[in-house]
């Protein structure tokens, strides 16, 4: 067979490149759905704190994440969809599994740790910004005035999250270790939007999410057996000495924060259009914040919400100025 076989012989591939029609027909309904998104991704936040009382930041990463796979291989047979793609894509969706689960959650969990949920949800919010610079670099962009002062005004409301106003104590802030890594996080996570763009041109979003997942939880297989430098104790062992709190965390982050929300939001591109569907994600943030403050009495001070308020417009603006050269395949997500 050639490179070009697909991994299941008796299907087209056209089928598996989402042209179905949606189930729902009323646009009402897909946003009903829509407005539940930013609830689960907002206090996934918190889930993921919850879940890390018991668990450490790699093994929760492990657990969470072969429970969503196993929902999406679940899907994937049901669909018939289960071995559908091109040989010489794998590689591609390894990688790309590598990126955005492997080291995206692992580093994420690891500056939860280190921070509030406040401030992850505000970082975490910069990420189209992070993926407008990729874009700009590779030259797939052109760069307005606007864009500019978007991605400006973004960085000013970091700044005044992490530092709190006092910017000359900035490196002695207890958070700054985690709302540094955050920042990492969140270029990972633009790198890889921009990378995911030969498999978005091939497969429908949900697909290719799902293989995704399915890669990047092989990639964090060995972790769970053997101990490392990343996490001395292993999921195996962890496992049997667990609260009922922290396997139920791990349940709502793999369901609702990523098969479900996933499913949602691709829903509501194809219904409604990408741009409508990026209005819900300005709420993530303010979720966070909400569900913060609500469990584990984050502060928000005026100084942390006028940072917020700065990231939200920032964003805002880069979003409405950037002019493509070439497609780019941005997708305005913020996703825990």
């Amino acid at each position: 067979m050639s490179d070009q076989t697909i991994l299941c012989n008796n299907f087209n591939i056209k089928r598996f490149t989402g042209n179905k029609p949606s189930p729902w027909k009323k646009f009402y309904t897909v946003y009903l759905l829509l407005t539940t998104v930013p609830i689960f991704l907002g206090t996934s936040y918190v889930a993921a704190k919850i879940g890390m009382r018991d668990f450490l930041p790699l093994n929760l990463v492990i657990l969470r994440f072969v429970i969503a796979s196993l929902v999406f291989t679940l899907i994937l047979v049901l669909k018939r969809r289960a071995s559908c793609i091109y040989k010489k894509d794998i590689p591609q969706f390894f990688m790309l599994g590598f990126f955005a689960i492997t080291s995206f959650f692992y580093i994420h969990y690891t500056g939860l740790q280190y921070t509030t949920s406040t401030n992850a949800g505000l970082i975490m919010a910069t990420i189209p910004i992070f993926s407008a610079i990729f874009c700009m670099i590779t030259k797939k962009e052109r760069v307005t005035t606007r864009s500019r002062l978007g991605i400006c005004i973004a960085f000013f409301g970091i700044l005044l999250v992490i530092s709190q106003g006092q910017f000359s104590d900035i490196f002695h802030k207890k958070t700054f270790f985690g709302d540094s890594l955050l920042i990492l996080n969140a270029i990972v996570w633009a790198w890889f939007t921009l990378k995911s763009k030969t498999v978005l041109e091939t497969y429908s979003p949900f697909i290719a999410m799902a293989y995704i997942h399915i890669c990047g939880t092989i990639l964090l297989l060995p972790f769970a057996v053997f101990p490392t430098v990343f996490a001395e104790t292993t999921l195996l062992q962890q496992l049997p000495t667990i609260s009922r709190a922290s396997l139920l965390a791990s349940v709502y982050l793999a369901v609702f924060c990523s098969v479900y929300s996933y499913f949602i939001w691709y829903l509501g591109i194809t219904k409604i259009g990408a741009v409508k569907t990026a209005i819900f994600s300005y709420f993530n943030p303010i979720m966070a914040i909400i569900a913060g403050i609500m469990i584990f009495d984050d502060k928000l001070t005026l100084t942390i919400a006028l940072g917020g308020l700065f990231i939200i417009l920032g964003v805002y603006i880069t979003n409405q100025e950037r002019y493509p050269v070439k497609k780019c395949s941005i997708r305005r997500e913020i996703l825990t």
